[in-house]
């Protein structure tokens, strides 16, 4: 069967969209579905192993783990009322700013970007602030996933993520782009997609009528630190693993006894809610339970939501694994490579095709499908080499917000406890993952400048 990968990813898709929308199920059974007839397309006799590989793959994926440490960390701070103190303190310095809570979230998912290109974790991380302020200062648990899930791509949009040095390795690459000649250009690019980011929230206060914190309840910058400052040993949680792994500490620890292999097994997305919730349990074990049915109590107060972000992530992780399988990539790069179209386009459908890829892929699988591929159309129809990477890039920076299997979703909602996963599909997509395919399509037909 040709074209077996593309015509497994539409059947899976449209199972998803189907029986989520149009039947109105679960999104747990929507992807249960999903990808126990996606599983069909590597063949009847090897569905059993095929099905079974996958679900084993995707439950011991460290970022199924690092989900489910992140909705049990939720719960525990918002036990421990340590929330609700760093909110007192963010509050007392930005508070006043319609939105502002959600214009922190953007700037501070771009400057996490910086440091780690990771979009789970930029999710996970920033979200754990930012996403408890937004919902206390007036915003929507739907709109708080929202904002931070479409935010979380910023990671791969900025100088230096994986994905960057993966493509910057490619031969065909290499020979024309350096990493001196590329970082200010994809810097560049980065803000171009931090300031469309700014505009979007600057569009939903207007639209939801956000209001600032009234004065009244906004304490004196003074007294707020004061009172709370002890919740800010958070962000030590948040601090640790990345100067171990990220800092020039981290060659030091190389170079020791602890070696390499200690500094990679040191994850940031799996040791920050474990740090964040030691931290919540110890500043905050007056407000814990104090019996055994005190406990209990709290575990079913969270098993639902445990349950629910559990159960979709780990049949979509799944469905993403038997997709890879298929040859889903391949498919795609042999059907665009013979088409013949303008030069704006191709542009523009590489860059929807690369975002569909990047959905159910991750970052690093989506480079390794497309990136050759990708750069060898668009500097084959005129696009300079800079500019072709740094296209590429913020099209694949859209994994952290493509629906219906992004990572980054069931993050973000896991976080907001929102049940409803499907409810932010549409701002998503519309108000993130297609405007964000433009920019990159302007920068690669020379429209956005970058620094070059």
């Amino acid at each position: 069967m040709p074209m077996i990968g593309i015509w497994a990813f539409v059947v899976y898709l449209a199972i998803v969209i189907v029986w989520s929308s149009a039947v109105k199920r679960s999104m747990t059974e929507a992807m249960l579905l999903g990808l126990l007839v996606v599983s069909l397309f590597n063949g009847i006799g090897n569905y059993a192993q095929t099905l079974g590989a996958a679900i084993q793959d995707a439950a011991t994926q460290e970022i199924f783990v690092a989900t489910m440490l992140f909705v049990v960390m939720a719960a525990v701070m918002s036990k421990t009322d340590i929330i609700k103190q760093l909110v007192t303190i963010l509050n007392s310095l930005i508070g006043r700013v319609k939105g502002g809570s959600a214009y922190v979230s953007t700037l501070g998912s771009a400057l996490f970007g910086v440091i780690s290109g990771n979009s789970v974790a930029n999710a996970a991380t920033v979200g754990t602030i930012t996403i408890p302020w937004m919902i206390k200062s007036g915003w929507s648990k739907e709109m708080a996933a929202t904002i931070n899930t479409g935010n979380s791509g910023s990671g791969q949009s900025f100088p230096a993520s994986s994905a960057m040095f993966l493509m910057l390795g490619l031969p065909q690459v290499a020979a024309a782009v350096t990493i001196k000649n590329f970082y200010f250009a994809m810097l560049t690019a980065g803000l171009w997609c931090v300031l469309y980011r700014l505009l979007i929230v600057r569009y939903y206060v207007g639209k939801y009528h956000v209001q600032a914190i009234s004065s009244d309840q906004i304490e004196p910058k003074g007294k707020a630190f004061r009172e709370n400052w002890p919740s800010l040993l958070m962000f030590v949680s948040i601090a640790v693993p990345l100067i171990l792994t990220l800092s020039p500490l981290s060659s030091v620890l190389e170079a020791s006894s602890f070696g390499k292999k200690g500094v990679k097994s040191i994850s940031i997305i799996v040791w920050v809610p474990i740090l964040m919730c030691i931290i919540c349990l110890i500043q905050g074990r007056k407000y814990l339970p104090k019996s055994g049915k005190g406990w209990i109590s709290l575990l079913k107060e969270t098993q639902g939501n445990i349950a629910t972000v559990g159960g979709i992530f780990l049949f979509a992780l799944a469905g993403s694994n038997v997709l890879s399988k298929v040859g889903f990539g391949d498919d795609l790069n042999a059907l665009i490579q013979n088409l013949s179209l303008p030069k704006a386009a191709v542009v523009f459908l590489i860059g929807i095709v690369v975002a569909l890829v990047a959905g159910p892929l991750s970052g690093v699988a989506t480079t390794v499908a497309m990136g050759p591929v990708t750069y060898s159309v668009l500097t084959g129809i005129g696009v300079s080499p800079i500019a072709a990477v740094a296209a590429f890039l913020i099209w694949m920076s859209t994994e952290g917000a493509s629906p219906p299997s992004s990572s980054p979703i069931f993050m973000s909602c896991g976080l907001a406890g929102v049940e409803d996963v499907q409810k932010t599909f549409k701002p998503l997509i519309f108000h993130y993952v297609i405007p964000v395919v433009c920019i990159g399509a302007l920068i690669a037909l020379g429209i956005l400048p970058i620094a070059k």
